[in-house]
């Protein structure tokens, strides 16, 4: 989901908006990574006031970390920087959530009632966490053993359950619905494990993850890999689980097995002494109620240029796009490139030809401290993209470094002022013939 410019800013140097009446040439919802990598360049092109973004949060999270902080391996605190040191100092940040959009109308309601209107609109707004989707998550979640890495109110809850885990069963779930970073559900596993390992009680504590999908991951070359993994750790993979509700009093969550197998639409309730869940995500109502979505709700826009598919002056990027990628970080990055070319192109009445994404992402599967497999991979085709020469398949020290030091700075330096479009370029350089 402009970092560097505005460090050694004061905070009371960024004066948020919490009601708008103006008209911007381009409006951004959501001050996420993808809408701030937007923003960010759009802003410094067109000068201030020609940008807003529309954003209720007071705190910007770098979301990729919330595994490191789950595992114990990095402070919650590395994670967040207050929004008015992010958002781009040419850009209007209105401090409100998105209610409604009229594409019709060019214009934008906001949650007090007033409107905004654009002429371009690029819809960046993200996913959001349905933890009311598991009956009895919402009651549990934060005691009970019960966690989640995927929201800040919960993530540092993981760590400290873990630790209090004697014996018995530690869970960790993946949902049916799309998610971010779809990789996280079981790299936290991996890290519990090492956990147990390092304490002397991982043969009283059966490690199990429950999986909605039928792979372990969606490209074979890195579920071959994370199978391998998950053997290794004598970690139990359970495909086709649901998670569909838990007792946090009794200790116990409830499974719906999916698929055709024999067993399809049985429920299998289990035991647990730490549950760590992957909330199942949707689209946000004010994009599903708009012209915007398609029918899975999701903004609808084309594959390889990101423009609206009935809506020309519309863009989106990220989570809340109909992208049939994987939603990460990394995507939202190689799709910023793409949409800010076209979008500019569009509004200069350029000839240029289009850009094109091609669906590249990336999920960096942590398997413990100093190690990690990084998967790249186009979410359009399940080819490989990987950036380097050696095999990204196999658990590495340098994948480990460059996800868990490296790219956190890349993220706040680079992504966020829109300087960090993706590894395209060093591919070119560390991996030329794609060997791997």
């Amino acid at each position: 989901m402009l970092a560097a410019r505005s460090v050694f800013r004061p905070c009371w140097a960024r004066f948020a908006s919490t009601a708008a009446s103006s008209s911007y040439k381009i409006v951004v919802i959501g001050g996420g990574a993808g809408g701030l990598a937007v923003s960010s360049t759009l802003s410094e092109k067109l000068g201030a006031g020609e940008v807003a973004v529309i954003e209720p949060a007071t705190r910007h999270y770098q979301q990729p970390l919330f595994t490191f902080v789950g595992g114990g391996l990095k402070s919650f605190n590395d994670t967040h920087r207050p929004m008015a040191d992010v958002v781009p100092p040419n850009a209007e940040w209105i401090n409100q959530a998105a209610a409604q959009v009229d594409p019709a109308a060019n214009t934008v309601t906001l949650a007090d009632g007033s409107t905004v209107a654009y002429d371009y609109l690029v819809v960046a707004a993200g996913i959001e966490l349905n933890f009311a989707g598991v009956k009895g998550l919402e009651a549990a979640i934060g005691k009970n053993g019960v966690a989640s890495n995927y929201s800040p109110k919960y993530v540092q809850n993981t760590f400290e359950f873990l630790q209090n885990v004697r014996q018995g069963n530690a869970l960790f779930t993946m949902p049916a619905t799309p998610v971010k970073c779809a990789g996280a559900p079981q790299k936290i596993a991996y890290l519990a494990d090492e956990l147990f390992r390092a304490k002397g009680i991982r043969n009283q504590v059966d490690v199990n993850y429950y999986t909605a999908l039928g792979k372990i991951f969606a490209v074979d070359k890195y579920a071959d890999a994370m199978n391998a993994v998950a053997k290794s750790r004598d970690i139990n993979v359970n495909l086709f689980h649901d998670l569909v509700a838990v007792d946090g009093p009794a200790k116990q969550a409830t499974f719906k097995i999916l698929g055709s197998g024999p067993r399809a639409g049985e429920s299998v309730t289990v035991p647990y002494e730490f549950l760590h869940v992957t909330p199942p995500m949707k689209p946000y109502d004010f994009i599903k109620r708009s012209a915007l979505a398609n029918a899975a709700g999701f903004v609808d826009v084309n594959q390889h240029t990101l423009q609206h598919s009935k809506f020309s002056n519309v863009y989106a990027l990220g989570d809340c796009s109909s992208l049939p990628t994987s939603k990460t970080a990394a995507a939202a990055a190689a799709q910023s490139r793409v949409l800010k070319h076209n979008l500019l192109a569009q509004i200069q009445g350029s000839s240029v030809p289009a850009l094109e994404y091609d669906g590249y992402t990336s999920c960096p599967l942590v398997t413990g401290k100093h190690k990690l497999v990084l998967a790249e991979f186009s979410g359009y085709t399940g080819t490989p993209q990987e950036t380097f020469f050696f095999n990204q398949a196999k658990e590495h020290a340098f994948s480990y470094w460059l996800t868990a030091d490296v790219l956190p700075a890349v993220y706040w330096n680079s992504m966020l002022k829109g300087t960090w479009n993706g590894p395209s370029a060093i591919r070119k350089v560390a991996n030329p013939t794609s060997a791997n």
